[in-house]
């Protein structure tokens, strides 16, 4: 079964590539990647997704930009009103609201449900983005341009199917000093590390007696065991007084397998690729049936 997140010698074995291939990729910010832990990691539908885009026909369009330079926000908010996968939508609109605000050197990073379905891989559902963010007033203006409304604490653009909230104000030197960094389609999106994610949860579950966020908890750190700093995580859960609620987790959310998901998944990507060549129409068919995905 394809892990439905990869390290570099795995994404290697998927694609068919040498590992100092997938480096030079990496390096070139030509393949969507992320860093979780010091390492790199690959989240299978952003590749899958990537390959869609490889195996289309490769001359390019009339009125299309020249390789290298960087797509108009005009285009990119095409690609977020495009993308049905809701994980996949909301990081491109992250990467495009991070080049944004980046401009004013300020760089808004995912918190709370969103940077727990990033971490799940698409598991855990959410309605909206939550985003630590220390300028209100330019977050505010640049929506604004982005024909988005605002209602109560919430920001709404029902064409991209986006809601946006900033919570928070900004986060700690040690919470900065762990986030994730994700590179997609030539955007960067910063996330909330996996430890103060996990603690975020453990403080619902304990704090508000939110058993789901308890479970969510545990599924997190069953998912990215190996990439957690356990001292950190006990350091914060033991500041934050739920250290011992740590060590008695509820079980994680019960996983499903949806049937003939793999197929389902074959026939989507089939539609979207443009007369694929024959080596892409085989990677296409060798992805059926491949991979779990929780629910929660």
């Amino acid at each position: 079964m394809t892990k439905e997140i990869m390290d570099v010698k795995e994404i290697a074995k998927y694609l068919g590539f040498g590992e100092k291939k997938i480096y030079q990729l990496v390096e070139r910010g030509e393949i969507p990647v992320s860093k979780i832990g010091g390492q790199y990691r690959f989240l299978k539908n952003s590749i899958d997704q990537w390959l869609i885009e490889k195996v289309k026909a490769t001359k390019p369009r009339p009125g299309t930009q020249e390789r290298g330079k960087p797509r108009r926000t005009k285009q990119l908010l095409a690609r977020v009103k495009e993308t049905k996968d809701p994980l996949e939508r909301r990081l491109i609109f992250m990467g495009l609201l991070t080049r944004e605000t980046e401009k004013e050197g300020i760089r808004p990073v995912v918190v709370g449900g969103n940077a727990v379905q990033f971490y799940t891989f698409g598991g855990y559902a959410t309605d909206d983005i939550d985003i630590a963010f220390s300028d209100h007033h330019l977050l505010n203006k640049i929506l604004r341009g982005w024909n988005f409304t605002q209602e109560g604490r919430h920001w709404y653009n029902r064409e991209l199917d986006i809601a946006i909230e900033s919570p928070t104000s900004g986060l700690s030197g040690e919470e900065l000093e762990r986030i994730t960094t994700v590179e997609i389609y030539g955007l960067t999106i910063y996330i909330v590390g996996i430890e103060d994610i996990i603690i975020d949860r453990l403080n619902a579950y304990v704090h508000w007696e939110s058993i789901d966020d308890g479970r969510w908890a545990k599924e997190l750190i069953q998912i990215h065991k190996k990439e957690i700093d356990w001292k950190y995580l006990e350091k914060r859960a033991k500041e934050e007084r739920t250290w011992e609620a740590l060590k008695k987790l509820p079980p994680p959310p019960e996983a499903d397998e949806p049937p003939a998901e793999g197929e389902a998944r074959l026939r989507r990507l089939a539609q979207k690729a443009d007369q694929p060549p024959a080596e892409g129409e085989a990677r296409l068919r060798r992805l059926a049936g491949k991979g779990k995905r929780k629910k929660g």
